[in-house]
């Protein structure tokens, strides 16, 4: 298997997560998945997320239902080890989502399939699951702008095997657009409740590497940064969210910001500023000097039991949070 260092960054390219017309058309009012995306969109603690021509459905940050399209029919998956070890069955669901009554039949069978799944993060905690689900539901944009500054417009990202918790638009207010979420700007986030994986693999020096290695990676095709193209997939991912309902128009979104993604790491429930991370802050420290003033990581703390909304002013330079914590 490829290891994303053996990865040209600057001839990569990824099939952009975005759902192909037929699956849309087949998700708007009379299409066959039409009740699926009904379903979360009156449901609580319910996302709906766009892949590369395919969608999941995630309850509390896991995979409730995935569709995908095969040989020109839509396929439906529940992930059944949530039902291992436990007293609960699965339900027999159909595999193909032919009629709309197969949509319904899954639709119907949330509830069991939520039953198996809080039965299982019973017995395996989800951790940081929770806190990302928990913060997309807090900071979306279905019924309108959110109340704080981020808008959550995707989870799990992955670009040439670096990996993002979240993708966010944060507000730009300017003259023209008060409300500044005409044109935001792009922030990857990547969230920490444990301090082990603060500086295990996967740990804070790994994300702001991997951040630097994206947006200084540049187009050898047409001699531009490539996160670029990355901006131009989430344009195209908001314009289809909005179509569907899974964005609201009022936030008037045109495109994004020229400015250099950002990447902001926020720790729940953590107090950062703790021996054993000194190592792996410097490591974040290390790669902001080499970036200099080109782009920016930044820090937030957010407090489970207080709110998960995600304020600009709670995003601090590595230097503010240092001095917020003495």
């Amino acid at each position: 298997m490829t290891t994303k260092q053996q990865v040209n960054l600057n001839t990569y390219w990824k099939i952009p997560r975005l759902l192909a017309k037929p699956m849309e058309v087949a998700l708007n009012p009379g299409g066959t998945l039409h009740p699926i995306l009904i379903a979360v969109s009156n449901k609580d603690r319910l996302r709906f997320e766009i892949r590369e021509r395919r969608f999941n459905v995630y309850y509390c940050g896991g995979s409730l239902m995935r569709v995908y399209e095969r040989k020109k029919y839509w396929m439906s998956h529940f992930d059944e080890k949530y039902f291992k070890g436990g007293p609960l069955k699965p339900p027999q669901l159909p595999t193909q989502v032919s009629t709309k009554k197969d949509a319904h039949d899954w639709v119907e069978a949330f509830p069991d399939l939520i039953a198996g799944m809080d039965d299982w993060w019973k017995r395996h905690p989800k951790g940081e699951l929770a806190h990302s689900h928990a913060m997309a539901e807090a900071n979306s944009g279905i019924d309108g702008p959110p109340s704080g500054d981020y808008l959550v417009l995707d989870t799990e990202y992955q670009w040439a095997h670096r990996r993002f918790d979240m993708v966010t638009a944060k507000r730009r207010p300017t003259k023209k657009d008060a409300t500044g979420w005409a044109e935001p700007d792009l922030v990857f986030v990547e969230v920490k409740c444990e301090y082990p994986a603060c500086y295990d693999k996967a740990g804070l020096g790994d994300h702001a590497r991997d951040y630097r290695d994206i947006i200084t990676a540049m187009d050898s095709a047409s001699a531009s940064a490539q996160y670029i193209r990355i901006k131009e997939e989430y344009e195209n991912l908001i314009a289809q969210k909005t179509r569907l309902g899974l964005l609201h128009e009022s936030l008037g979104f045109r495109c994004f910001s020229p400015e250099v993604p950002e990447l902001l790491v926020v720790f729940v429930d953590l107090a950062p500023i703790l021996p054993e991370l000194l190592e792996p802050l410097g490591e974040v420290r290390a790669v902001s000097d080499e970036l200099g003033g080109a782009a920016h990581i930044r820090f937030m703390r957010l407090d489970s039991k207080k709110t998960y909304v995600m304020t600009a002013d709670a995003a601090l330079l590595l230097e503010g949070l240092v001095a917020e914590s003495k």
